[in-house]
C-alpha cells in the first residue's frame, strides 16, 4: 500500500477499512493509548538517567516579581513595598534549605518553619508572611498565580506588610530540575526609643509562635529550570510538561480529525451505521483536547 492509500485508510471512511477510519477503531486506538504511555514512561526514565538534559525555559526575575506584587497593591490602593536585603537574603536561604533537604512546604520535615530564617538575618518582626511558588515559565504567571487563590492574594494585599524580599533559584528538587521563589513579607519592630519610659505599642513585638499563624495565610509555588544562577535567565529547552502537553494535543488532533472528517463523509455519502455517536465523540474529544490546550505548568500550596 502506498504512503498515500495509507493515510487514506487510516483517515478517511471507504469500503477497505469497513466506512469508518481505520484510526477510529477501538484496535488502533488502544495502540495509540499504549503508545503515549510508552512514551512518557521513556520521557520519565530518560529524566531520571540525564536530568540536565530537559529543562524549564523559565525567564522568572525577582526585579518583575516585587514590581507586578506592587503593581497589584497599587490598583488596591496600598503602599509599595520596599526590597529589604535581609528578607533577600532569608529568602535565598529558605530555597536552599529546601534544596538541600528535598522538600516543599512552608515548614521542614525537621520542624523548621519561615520564621527561623527571619531570625537567622536579624531581621526582627512585627508582621510576616511567605509565598512560594514553583513551575512557571515567567514573573506575571507567578504573581497571577497567586492573585488567584484568596490566601496567597491575602498575603500580597496585606496592609500590614511594609517590606519584601525575594530569591528565585535553581537546583534539583525530588529528582526534577526545578526553580522555586521565595517571597518574604515584613514589617520591622521600630527602633527602640532611647527614652526612660519608651510607650508600649498596641501590639507587641512580633514573637515566633505568635506570628505563626501568618504562615496560613502564606502561599507556596515552585518553578522548573535549568540549573544556573539565582536569577534563571531564557533558556532553549523544553520542559517534560511541555512535551507531553505537545504530544498530548497532537494526538487528541489526530483523533478530533478523524472524527470529523467521519462525521462529514458519512453525512454525505449517506452510510447507514447500526452503531456510533460522532457528535458525542467530537463533543468529548473536543472538550479533553480544549482543556489539554489550556493547562499550564504551575502549582500553589
Amino acid at each position: 500500500m502506498s504512503l498515500l492509500g495509507w493515510i487514506r485508510h487510516l483517515f478517511i471512511p471507504h469500503q477497505s477499512n469497513n466506512h469508518r477510519a481505520r484510526i477510529l477503531h477501538p484496535s488502533v486506538l488502544a495502540v495509540i493509548v499504549a503508545g503515549f504511555l510508552v512514551y512518557q514512561f521513556g520521557l520519565n526514565f530518560y529524566l531520571l538517567v540525564r536530568p540536565s538534559v530537559l529543562g524549564f525555559a523559565s525567564s522568572i526575575s525577582p526585579e518583575r516579581v516585587i514590581e507586578a506584587t506592587n503593581q497589584k497593591r497599587g490598583e488596591k490602593g496600598l503602599a509599595p513595598l520596599t526590597i529589604n536585603s535581609k528578607l533577600n537574603e532569608a529568602a535565598q536561604r529558605k530555597a536552599g534549605d529546601m534544596f538541600a533537604f528535598d522538600y516543599w512546604a512552608h515548614t521542614s520535615p525537621s520542624g523548621r518553619n519561615p520564621w527561623a530564617f527571619f531570625q537567622e538575618v536579624g531581621y526582627k518582626y512585627l508582621y510576616a508572611g511567605e509565598n512560594l511558588a514553583r513551575d512557571f515559565q515567567d514573573s506575571g504567571a507567578v504573581v497571577e498565580a497567586w492573585m488567584n487563590s484568596p490566601t496567597h492574594r491575602d498575603n500580597l494585599l496585606n496592609p500590614n506588610y511594609k517590606e519584601i524580599g525575594l530569591a528565585v533559584v535553581n537546583g534539583t528538587l525530588n529528582g526534577v530540575e526545578t526553580t522555586l521563589v521565595v517571597q518574604l513579607f515584613g514589617t520591622p519592630t521600630p527602633a527602640v526609643a532611647k527614652a526612660p519610659q519608651p510607650q508600649v505599642p498596641a501590639f507587641q513585638p512580633a514573637q515566633a509562635p505568635q506570628a505563626a499563624p501568618e504562615l496560613g495565610e502564606a502561599s507556596v509555588v515552585l518553578t522548573q529550570a535549568e540549573e544556573t544562577a539565582q536569577a534563571p535567565s531564557p533558556s532553549p529547552s523544553l520542559s517534560p510538561f511541555s512535551l507531553t502537553k505537545m504530544m498530548v494535543i497532537f494526538l487528541l488532533g489526530l483523533i478530533l480529525g478523524a472524527l470529523f472528517l467521519d462525521a462529514l463523509l458519512v453525512y454525505r455519502q449517506k452510510v447507514v451505521r447500526l452503531s456510533g455517536k460522532n457528535l458525542a465523540h467530537l463533543i468529548f474529544v473536543g472538550a479533553v483536547l480544549l482543556s489539554a490546550i489550556l493547562t499550564t505548568p504551575g502549582a500553589i500550596l
